[in-house]
């Protein structure tokens, strides 16, 4: 399915973990755009919002960012924001706790389920 509007924004300082995200995005044909920082994420946001939001490390998914995400995406409310973690961090165990966030994904990643996630936000925003 070749993506022409929306782009999936992926938030992580560099790292291998990311570069393979990013490939198997752009393998989907998935419009991606990398940020560094969360100012530069939060910069792209206010440009155009994404469909998919995908923030990498346990320390770029603090409760104030995922707020602050929400509040810059309120004009498209079915967004979806993910957290990219670790099997053994114990944070994506309490969904609860992390309120937000639409789910989590868990490394080491599948082809499959990066395409399950993309395509089901891509359901979301309704686009075609």
């Amino acid at each position: 399915m070749k993506r022409t509007q929306g782009y999936i924004l992926l938030l992580e300082p560099p790292c291998e973990d990311l570069e393979l995200v990013q490939a198997s995005l752009e393998r989907l044909s998935c419009q991606v755009f990398v940020a560094d920082t969360v100012d530069q994420a939060i910069a792209q946001v206010d440009q155009s919002v994404p469909y998919l939001i995908i923030l990498g490390g346990s320390q770029q998914w603090s409760q104030p960012l995922i707020s602050k995400l929400r509040q810059k995406t309120k004009t498209q409310t079915d967004v979806t924001i993910v957290a990219l973690t670790d099997s053994n961090e114990p944070r994506w165990l309490h969904q609860e706790d992390n309120p937000g966030l639409d789910g989590f994904l868990v490394k080491p990643l599948s082809g499959d389920v990066l395409d399950s996630l993309v395509q089901s936000a891509w359901a979301k925003q309704g686009y075609r």
